[in-house]
């Protein structure tokens, strides 16, 4: 079967190079660990205001999410008929002519040794953007050295041409290492003045009677002789920010104009489980961040919770963050150092967030306001006994931690889960 599964991938891939091929579409690969799916959301909304433009729509590995999109298939390879229904799909492009985008945004998913090199030996982009790694970026469990998981990346720098443009992330360490040897030429994105493309630190929005109530952020964006403001409502954190950046550095290249670039303030929607504000139970405040997490990510999230300015409580529920390798018990301890002067609960699941609850007691916490449980059901139990009026709820973990289903128990109306949270489909309902 697992043969059978490979040779599937390789037609797939072989179809996707001769469609590319065919109707010879500009290319834009994002890369990066934290961040992507936002920074491509943007990207999308920018250039499909001028161009016919197509984005990855699933979160496949590289190896088959990439042909995919390329050949237009919404949907993997769960069965035998949805193989046949994605084979004939780019047959037929090959096939019959038909109108094919102008652009395609791509998502380009390094998990494993060989993920982006074995992509980056047929795909040639015509632009690449760099979203966050951080010092210790996700999946680095499965490379033997963050080294060669650097080296990994780099790959899909190689294949851009002479005139291929990078765009990056500034702040970032290893996104800078990464792009340093390149040769085309490069825009970078950062907050300050650093950058090409610049943003001020974002400033929280409140709402509510005692004006505590976090509702979105605000920040002022520069390029060039160009000043605006954004605003996204819904939404808090940094990662929606840099993905603004790097969408108007492509925006303003591919003759966007400015005030369509600045409208990402208003169209730039919250994705499920990055950061979503949601309305919990007993009037508290969901910051729904579940889809997944890697210690930037982390950190990035307990950020806006120690800026958040309340007098009321800041509750963490915190599971897993998974392929860390050698770094996973210094991260999860690190996590708990973080949320020991910001939060007045903190509930974990998951054995490495053991880690958090016992260094947690080790610093001095309140052993009544921390707990360990091995289901996110459970930790959504505890959290529901103690949330208030005007609390802050932040929900984080790894995707197999399923931690949006503690966001469905506190949620004020989990009758809009499936619209609102993270794996609602029916396979991942099923899922135990």
């Amino acid at each position: 079967m697992n043969f059978f599964k490979i040779l599937i991938k390789r037609i797939f891939q072989y179809e996707a190079q001769l469609v590319l091929k065919r109707y010879k579409p500009k290319i834009i690969a994002i890369v990066g660990s934290v961040g992507k799916t936002t920074t491509r959301d943007a990207i999308y909304l920018l250039l499909s205001k001028k161009y016919f433009v197509r984005k990855s729509e699933k979160s496949f590995t590289a190896e088959l999410g990439v042909p995919l999109a390329i050949i237009g298939c919404e949907y993997g390879t769960g069965s035998v008929n949805q193989w046949v229904s994605n084979l004939l799909e780019g047959l037929q492009l090959l096939l019959v002519p038909r109108r094919y985008p102008e652009w395609l945004i791509l998502e380009i998913d390094g998990d494993k040794p060989g993920d982006i090199s074995g992509i980056s030996s047929w795909l040639s982009p015509d632009i690449v953007v760099v979203t966050a790694i951080g010092d210790i970026p996700a999946h680095i469990e499965s490379f033997s050295s963050k080294e060669i998981f650097i080296i990994e990346k780099r790959h899909i720098l190689d294949a851009l041409g002479s005139d291929g443009l990078v765009i990056y992330n500034a702040d970032d360490t290893v996104a800078t290492q990464l792009v340093s040897s390149v040769t085309c030429r490069k825009i970078s994105c950062a907050l300050g003045e650093k950058g090409d493309v610049k943003a001020t630190t974002p400033t929280i929005l409140y709402a509510g009677k005692q004006k505590d109530i976090p509702i979105g952020l605000t920040y002022d964006v520069t390029l060039g002789d160009n000043h605006g403001t954004l605003t996204h409502l819904n939404v808090l954190g940094i990662h929606v920010v840099y993905a603004s950046l790097l969408a108007i550095a492509i925006g303003i290249e591919k003759n966007i104009p400015w005030q369509d670039c600045i409208g990402l303030g208003s169209t730039l929607s919250a994705l499920p489980g990055r950061m979503k504000i949601i309305q919990g139970i007993n009037d508290s405040v969901i910051i729904d961040d579940s889809y997944n997490a890697s210690p930037l990510a982390m950190d990035q999230a307990l950020d806006v919770c120690q800026h958040i300015q309340t007098t009321h409580n800041k509750i963490l529920v915190v599971g897993d963050m998974l392929e860390l390798g050698k770094y996973s018990a210094d991260s999860h301890r690190h996590v708990a150092i973080r949320a020991k002067d910001i939060m007045q609960y903190v509930f974990c699941v998951g054995i490495r967030a053991q880690r958090v609850y016992e260094e947690l007691i080790n610093l001095g916490f309140d052993k009544e306001r921390t707990k360990v449980f091995d289901r996110a059901e459970l930790a959504g139990l505890a959290a529901k006994e103690v949330l208030g009026a005007g609390d802050i709820v932040l929900v984080k973990g790894s995707q197999a931690m399923r931690m949006e289903r503690v966001v469905e128990q506190i949620m004020r109306h989990p009758e809009d889960a499936p619209k609102l949270l993270v794996r609602q489909e029916p396979e991942w309902i099923e899922r135990d």
